[in-house]
């Protein structure tokens, strides 16, 4: 899962293995073992990278935070979305499929953070066993399309 996440904040900030690698001084083969599941970062080389992708380490290194990301980058202005943390709010996508990758049900979502690249949310979803779960992700702010308050999160 890692590995995933990290191929996945990679090509959000448009970046090769090679400048990754060039940027932490380890190999673009280093980089491509990390991003295959083939090992992980050392707690330094997670520091820099949570740094160079603009999120929190236990944000990079936690299996239970979930990336989602945008098809396409389109600036936003980001000094209302800052309001909402607190907030249970419902999100509406910018592409139909993510509604399926951040979950069906419920659409509403408590806002934990919100940074210039990031809206870290949590919600509760059924998993595949049936069982209810809280899921935390990290949704990339070009996914959303628009934010509806439905009150605050006690």
């Amino acid at each position: 899962m890692l590995g995933e996440k990290l191929m996945r904040l990679r090509r959000k900030q448009g970046l090769s293995q090679q400048e990754v690698a060039d940027l932490l001084g380890v190999t673009r083969q280093t980089i491509s073992n990390w991003e295959c599941g083939q090992g992980s970062p050392a707690l330094d080389k997670a520091a820099e990278l949570a740094r160079l992708y603009h999120l929190g380490l236990d944000d990079l290194v936690a299996n239970e935070v979930e990336v989602v990301m945008a098809p396409e980058s389109a600036p936003k202005d980001l000094h209302v979305a800052r309001t909402l943390v607190g907030k249970i709010c419902r999100i509406s996508f910018t592409d139909d499929m993510l509604m399926v990758v951040v979950g069906s049900g419920d659409p509403r979502m408590t806002v934990l953070d919100v940074s210039d690249q990031w809206l870290r949310v949590e919600y509760g979803r059924t998993n595949a066993m049936l069982k209810k779960e809280t899921v935390v992700q990290l949704i990339d702010i070009d996914a959303i399309g628009s934010i509806r308050i439905c009150g605050d999160a006690s």
